[in-house]
């Protein structure tokens, strides 16, 4: 009997210095505050989580890409940066009482854990080493390091893809995959085939490029899944969505050769979004001018 006694007396004599040793982290007027960018595509990145490691304290940015972490303990800690498809990021902060610190960060894609898949004639996801059509994906960053104000422009700098001017007189221009004339190409604008074949032909110059995400160039046959202009291949446009609320406007002036017959471009992005981010508008504007 003695011996269930002293086991127990000795159990809880253990149980207060084990809780003696926690240290109780004193909350002060400490406070940091900042944002989190997409380091290529300078967008403020909403929900990403904002957390002091090795606490219990955290937070995520709001919809606009901001933080704000308020009355912190005092002491030296990591700030930590974190979201899935991203990079994590860390930085060791000092915490005073009274002060607050500004601390933004820009984090990159992790592309390492994410693998490249392909659609394919069953719809289902392939290995693209497996796949027996592939998708080359031009995104808008491409756009804008070409100066590219239409999508004609654009498609000029995607292997495979030929974008030629056959009248000298209009000079509309074409597209041409795998040898074969426009009509004989798909459009298709989020997958969808709103527009007729003669679209590879005169529309390419109609679509402005401040209102294209991404371009999937897909090369060969696809009559079955797209459309029975598709053919010599399918060109799919991906749009903006809105995801915040958004204004941006630009203007640019070309030549070619130092010729006084200026090509101007105005272009203007809008988007708006309900509180609840549940419903969504999003407005492109261009206007072109050229001799």
């Amino acid at each position: 009997m003695k011996r269930y006694i002293c086991g127990l007396l000795l159990l809880i004599g253990m149980r207060g210095a084990v809780t003696a040793e926690v240290p109780v982290l004193q909350r002060t007027d400490a406070n940091i505050v900042g944002h989190v960018l997409d380091k290529y595509t300078r967008e403020h990145l909403p929900f990403i989580s904002v957390a002091l490691k090795g606490t219990t304290i955290g937070t995520t940015t709001d919809a606009t890409g901001y933080y704000f972490l308020k009355n912190l303990p005092e002491g030296e800690f990591i700030l930590e940066i974190s979201a899935v498809g991203y990079k994590t990021e860390q930085r060791t902060v000092i915490l005073r009482n009274g002060i607050t610190l500004e601390e933004d960060f820009e984090i990159k894609e992790d592309m390492i854990s994410l693998e490249g898949v392909v659609v394919s004639a069953n719809r289902s996801e392939t290995k693209r080493k497996m796949a027996s059509t592939l998708v080359h994906v031009v995104d808008f960053k491409m756009f804008e390091n070409t100066n590219s104000s239409t999508l004609s422009q654009g498609l000029n700098f995607q292997p495979g893809v030929r974008v030629e001017t056959n009248c000298q007189n209009c000079g509309f221009q074409q597209v041409k995959i795998n040898g074969l004339d426009g009509p004989y190409t798909q459009i298709l604008i989020d997958s969808r085939p709103i527009f007729s074949a003669l679209s590879g032909v005169y529309g390419l110059e109609q679509i402005p490029a401040n209102m294209v995400e991404r371009i999937e160039v897909m090369r060969g046959g696809g009559s079955v899944l797209f459309g029975a202009s598709a053919i010599a291949g399918t060109i799919n446009i991906i749009t903006k969505e809105p995801v915040r609320n958004s204004g941006s406007l630009g203007h640019t002036i070309s030549s070619i050769g130092g010729s006084s017959d200026l090509d101007n471009n105005t272009t203007m992005n809008a988007s708006m979004v309900t509180d609840n981010h549940k419903a969504g508008l999003y407005i492109f504007r261009q206007n072109r001018h050229r001799s």
